[in-house]
């Protein structure tokens, strides 16, 4: 079991640098002067290139569904797979690998509209966009949010109640608390490191998560459950 729930870490974490990969290559630019969210993103469409936005959605595509490796591991280490918690942990990263890729691609597709709209000269880009994008995006973002919400909470749950070969206070190591942090680190500044840092908040994330747990496991010398 130990053996397996290394290669699944590592295959986690593999996913995530490929994730990051395309998450770098679509925003890895810089932003100066751009005056809000909205404006920074018009402002990294304008200077990445289409080949940037195609290869970037590739990497992402490829990388995401691979990363849930290492979210199974959790799932893997539970004695009481039954549990309502465990179940809905379960469906949470088969979501993840159903719409997480999709997901990707989609953003990268929105990028390229917002590029195309700023080419043509949009006079209200937010509501050109939503225009021509909302219908699908909007109902995607929120189908895949609600199994996002569905993996963090019952992950933090898990763990919590001491159901995983985890400690009970690595809770706080999980997606939402990596997500914010990294946010809020990526908009420090406008530099493409920082722009790319933003955009990896998720893949960067289940890196370091993935890290830590690789690190419990080796500490404890075995798989533990309950």
């Amino acid at each position: 079991m130990k053996d397996k729930t290394k290669i699944y870490l590592m295959l986690g974490i593999i996913g995530g640098i490929l994730s990051m990969i395309g998450d770098c290559l679509l925003c890895g630019v810089d932003s100066y002067g751009a005056a809000g969210s909205l404006d920074r993103y018009a402002v990294i469409a304008q200077k990445v290139s289409y080949t940037r936005i195609g290869l970037g959605g590739f990497f992402g595509f490829i990388g995401i569904p691979i990363t849930v490796f290492g979210f199974y591991v959790l799932y893997m280490s539970l004695a009481d797979k039954d549990s309502l918690t465990a179940k809905l942990y379960r469906v949470s990263l088969y979501g993840y690998i159903a719409f997480g890729g999709a997901v990707h691609v989609i953003c990268c597709y929105l990028v390229t509209g917002i590029k195309k709209d700023l080419e043509a000269g949009a006079d209200n880009l937010l509501v050109t966009v939503l225009h021509e994008q909302g219908g699908y995006v909007i109902p995607s973002m929120t189908v895949f949010l609600v199994f996002y919400l569905m993996s963090v909470v019952t992950m933090i749950l898990l763990i919590a109640k001491k159901k995983t070969f985890l400690p009970s206070w690595m809770w706080i190591l999980n997606p939402l608390t990596f997500k914010l942090l990294i946010n809020w680190i990526g908009r420090l500044g406008s530099s493409a490191l920082l722009n790319g840092i933003l955009c990896s908040n998720m893949s960067l994330g289940a890196i370091l998560i993935f890290a830590a747990w690789w690190i419990s496991l080796k500490k404890n010398g075995s798989i533990r459950h309950g």
